[in-house]
């Protein structure tokens, strides 16, 4: 069951782009391969080996498929893994779909307060987020929020996107006439990364905040992909998984709103070359202790 005091915030739990868990589970390619790559990488580095005392957490689970396929068996041995979502409806379809008794699935905002959390479970030997702190304007306090999770001689992996083209098309979106009213929702769910010009920007950020938060980076890095216009066909697919303005819209605007949103997306993806930084993906991979 939900731990109710650490749900998130009504204001907002329910524009955050996880409406439709089925789509969602299933166009997660990318950053699939992106966590594996990141966990392969930082598995020699880690505090400490895993063992039958240690617990772990798993913040932004989503539909949990990635934390009972891929996560969990490289945790072995240990006692748990505690999976959390901000919405519910992901929650409850992890809980069906993707059950196992070593993981337990709760609903907490890493915006939030954390302290039911601890009560139920205690502190954590490793935090683990994968592409769930990008929806987070307020990345200092959530990531200290994550330090506050770990033990003293706990550590952290991060995985999130800095730079996506799916956040260009967003702002897009909510600069036509129709659509402007939700511009201002849809900030809250736009980290100030999206809008620096160049890595060393980004890495700048990122060390700044890290230190804010209470973090020490054993490494921190970049990692830019580069996308054709292919990724298109895609985008469009998910684009109800992932629209962080549909669940505010009434029912008879949303046919609209697709169409627009299909006609941005082809006119983006088709606007310059291919090779242009336009589509550039830009993914922060973290390991850090606490200070």
């Amino acid at each position: 069951m939900a731990d109710s005091s650490n749900a998130a915030p009504n204001d907002s739990q329910h524009l955050i782009p996880a409406s439709m868990p089925d789509s969602y589970a299933q166009r997660n390619t990318f950053q699939r391969k992106m966590n594996i790559t990141a966990l392969e990488f930082f598995q020699p580095t880690l505090a400490h080996g895993p063992n039958l005392n240690q617990q772990f957490l798993d913040v932004g689970c989503g539909t949990g498929d990635f934390t009972k396929t891929d996560l969990l068996p490289r945790c072995q041995p240990c006692q748990r893994i505690v999976a959390t979502d901000t919405i519910l409806k992901m929650i409850e379809y992890a809980r069906k779909n993707f059950a196992h008794p070593q993981i337990a699935y709760e609903e907490h905002d890493i915006r939030g307060d954390v302290s039911g959390l601890i009560a139920k479970y205690g502190q954590f030997d490793r935090v683990y987020s994968f592409y769930a702190l990008n929806w987070v304007q307020d990345q200092t306090t959530a990531l200290r929020n994550i330090g506050n999770l770990m033990k003293d001689d706990g550590d952290c992996v991060l995985v999130f996107a800095a730079r996506t083209a799916v956040r260009k098309i967003w702002k897009r979106l909510v600069e036509m006439d129709r659509w402007k009213q939700y511009d201002q929702p849809s900030k809250s769910f736009i980290a100030k990364t999206q809008d620096l010009e160049d890595r060393a920007a980004l890495m700048s950020y990122m060390y700044e905040t890290l230190k804010n938060a209470n973090l020490n980076p054993l490494s921190c890095e970049v990692l830019t992909s580069v996308h054709s216009a292919e990724i298109s066909d895609r985008t469009i697919g998910i684009r109800g998984a992932v629209s962080m303005l549909l669940p505010l819209l009434p029912e008879e605007t949303r046919k609209q709103f697709m169409t627009d949103l299909e006609d941005v997306i082809h006119k983006f993806w088709t606007e310059k070359d291919p090779a242009d930084p336009q589509y550039h993906v830009d993914t922060f991979v973290i390991h850090a202790t606490k200070l």
